[in-house]
């Protein structure tokens, strides 16, 4: 690994160096506030004493690698999703299914997951407020399922509504969760202005691609009351992709969408330090549900047959029936939904040397639900995509008034900060209670299951300015959480065995050698509690004596600028999880033979990223990257791996470390001038494992470009997978190999209107 590391490195400096490149250009140091027509205006890029781009929010990381996207680059590249604009985060990878946005409730494969340097377990957050729910989770049945995700990255809030992306890797954020072992992921919203400003916004692409978006923004004369909203709606039709096993363009059946998102947003300023924010999400989904793409391979009237009998012969699975995932194209009719309103009302009464003082009071509602359609279990059904399968098909179709699941996920907080400064020491506290409710319905028999979790977060830090380079940062979290309160679906009740407390301590330090290079070191207990989906539903036991997971990380990193045009930064990460869940082959004693379970084990987990930036000149620049993360994981308490490995069918190393790209290169170049602006994304996969994936390497292209044509008139244009790529980002073992191919070359051509 050691050498991978320095030969990378070598390779990333040589390619910087030759080329003289570099995505960003280095911005002043002092932050420049000035007033315009009444507004105040904050320079978009403006950097802190340790190199860091300075956020509204910023002052409560306390160190680690830090990457925040601005609002310029947002309105310039016109992301069509969250995932969109996350990618391009060095160490930041986006698995989701492809070509379709639907995602099943529970099933992990069908939701887009954000890892930052190979780990899932990210805490997402708009404007300080996570939004992950305690109870249950949309992404994963369980958390020692394939996933430790907690949210779907793409189902948040509207890009509308984003000023700003804030990705902190590692435990410098420990402020938001015990439990945020890859990072942390904060959304920063729009706000008005005290100027009346709005946008109109049309766009329109590949596959009847349609995007309609307007939002408003302004304020009273006195500059106290201001106001934002804005609105969109997002459709599209059947999407294509090219089979990376066949090297044939097909169109995916059944993957059109209609998502919707309404924003609102309103502050008060009572005087300098007293601040009423009230603010509402609305997002939902109606999205048509494929669930995997075809094998094509087996789609003959021979196969097709087999594959029918064979699964009412009772084989399931890729391996005992190849092509047995043609069975859903079935599915006629199969959609899945979903609705979600987020309030969030903030009284803030003291701010002192950037700090702010607040109470808030949040709710957020969820709801899921969806449709398997027509099924999978006709033996008469015809071969598709054949005249009689059109017959079939309108026949067997299942509308949206039907339901197969049906969920809701609500939350219930209130949060209380408080700061002071006190000479060197910056003093912060802040504490949640949060009440966490999961229900599910059984469509079918009327059935109801309801999970409810309580949960008790505190925090307390003491920012240290020991002088004007170096800052040291102490701090504590208090954990906890209650046992878990089910109903299940025949009524019984039963709680958890017992309640749990924990207390994590972080150490943090940040140091500025002088204006042009400072570090980081950082160290963080972490500690993520078990799911309720982890319990057996008959007796609230956990499943095979499973335990919190808990751990401890370290992280290091360096930033040096060599010019105002040449720039290096490197981060190094340690996770070392004394418990961590696992799901795979271990021995059981008592059946004396390999057995799938989920199971307590021990994980290290390394991870490496190294960026080059630097500017050829004031219109052209590039940025490289390349990051790293490998796993070791170790059995305990008795248990072993299957020592007999076969490919993805052995232990926990292979499938974690094969199931990811084992290297990421990212290359991102970018022109601008006062008109124009046009950035050429490139992401360079390698080290898949081919028994998963179509190939071993995936390159993949993205192109954006904006163009003000006129004042107050802007046009744009973006392409996704320029080269027409066959790729794919996610794997199970049960549906095989080119499951969930991503979308293949698409554009979108907008205009948009300020005034």
């Amino acid at each position: 690994m050691k050498r991978r590391y320095t030969a990378a490195a070598a390779m990333m400096m040589v390619m910087g160096l030759c080329a003289s490149a570099s995505a960003a250009a280095t911005v002043d140091k002092t932050l420049d506030n000035y007033t315009l027509d009444g507004v105040i205006v904050e320079a978009d890029a403006v950097r802190n004493k340790f190199g860091d781009i300075n956020t509204e929010q910023s002052y409560y990381r306390t160190g680690g690698d830090v990457h925040v996207i601005t609002s310029q680059t947002l309105e310039k590249r016109h992301y069509q999703q969250l995932g969109d604009a996350l990618k391009t985060i060095p160490g930041v990878q986006i698995q989701s299914p492809g070509g379709y946005r639907g995602g099943e409730y529970g099933n992990a494969q069908t939701h887009t997951i954000v890892s930052i340097n190979g780990d899932a377990r990210v805490v997402v957050l708009i404007d300080g407020r996570r939004l992950d729910n305690t109870a249950g989770c949309a992404v994963a049945s369980s958390s020692a399922s394939s996933s430790k995700a907690m949210v779907d990255i793409n189902q948040i809030t509207s890009m509308d509504n984003i000023d700003k992306i804030e990705v902190i890797k590692g435990p410098g954020a420990s402020i938001y969760g015990a439990d945020a072992t890859g990072g942390v992921i904060n959304i920063i919203t729009k706000k008005g202005g005290q100027k009346t400003t709005g946008s109109i916004d049309y766009s329109a692409g590949s596959w009847n691609k349609r995007n309609y978006g307007m939002s408003v923004s302004g304020g009273s004369d006195d500059g106290k009351l201001k106001v934002f909203m804005s609105g969109r709606r997002e459709t599209g039709g059947n999407s294509h992709y090219k089979d990376g096993l066949t090297g044939v363009n097909h169109t995916w059946a059944q993957t059109a969408y209609k998502e919707d998102s309404i924003n609102a947003r309103v502050d008060y300023d009572f005087d300098d330090t007293h601040r009423l924010t009230v603010a509402y999400s609305h997002l939902q989904g109606d999205d048509d549900y494929p669930f995997t793409a075809p094998y094509y391979k087996y789609l003959t009237p021979t196969e097709w047959e087999r594959i029918k009998q064979y699964y009412h012969q009772g084989r399931y699975g890729n391996e005992q029936n190849p092509g047995y995932r043609n069975l859903w194209l079935m599915w006629t009719g199969a959609y899945s939904a979903y609705n979600k309103n987020n309030y969030d009302v903030t009284y803030s009464f003291n701010k002192e040397n950037g700090m702010e003082s607040f109470i808030r009071y949040y709710k957020q509602n969820e709801r899921y639900w969806g449709s398997f359609g027509g099924g999978d279990g006709d033996l008469k059904a015809p071969l598709p995509f054949t005249k009689e399968w059109d017959e079939w098909e309108k026949t067997n179709y299942v509308g949206r008034n039907y339901r197969s699941y049906y969920y809701e996920l609500k939350n219930d907080g209130v949060q209380l900060q408080l700061a002071k400064s006190v000479g060197i020491h910056d003093l912060l506290t802040t504490w949640t209670y949060d009440k966490s409710k999961y229900f599910n319905v059984h469509t079918r028999t009327n059935q109801k299951s309801v999970v409810e979790r309580d949960s008790v977060l505190g925090y307390i830090q003491d920012k240290i300015h020991i002088n004007d380079h170096w800052d040291i940062t102490p701090s504590v979290r208090y954990s906890y959480y209650n046992d878990f309160s089910r109903t299940s679906r025949d009524g019984a009740k039963w709680n958890s065995a017992e309640s749990t407390t924990t207390i994590t301590p972080t150490l943090n330090t940040q140091y500025a050698f002088d204006d042009t290079a400072s570090m980081y070191l950082g160290y963080t207990k972490v500690y993520r509690p078990l799911r309720v989906s982890d319990y057996d539903s008959t007796n609230g036991s956990a499943s095979a004596g499973l335990e919190d997971e808990k751990g401890d990380v370290w992280t290091v990193g360096v930033r040096k600028d060599f010019s105002d045009k040449t720039s290096v930064s490197m981060h190094y990460d340690y996770t070392k999880m004394s418990n961590a869940i696992a799901r795979y082959s271990v021995w059981d004693k008592d059946v004396k033979d390999f057995k799938n379970k989920y199971v307590n084990a021990k994980e290290d987990k390394k991870s490496f990223n190294f960026t080059i930036s630097q500017k050829f000149n004031e219109h052209l620049g590039l940025n490289l990257n390349y990051s790293h993360a490998c796993d070791e994981w170790k059995a305990k308490n008795g248990m072993q791996f299957d020592p007999d490995l076969s490919g993805l069918k052995g232990n926990v190393n292979s499938a974690i470390n094969k199931l990811r790209p084992q290297n990421i290169y990212t290359a991102d170049l970018t022109y601008e001038n006062d008109k124009l602006s046009v950035s050429l994304f490139g992401n360079y996969y390698t080290g898949l494992n081919t028994e998963a994936y179509t190939s071993n390497r995936f390159f993949v292209l993205d192109l954006a470009a904006n163009y003000e044509f006129k004042k107050n008139w802007i046009l744009y244009g973006t392409v996704s997978n320029l080269t027409n790529q066959a790729w794919e980002n996610t794997y199970t073992y049960y549906n095989g190999i080119g499951s969930w191919p991503q979308p293949g070359r698409s554009f979108m051509l907008g205009v948009k209107y300020k005034f």
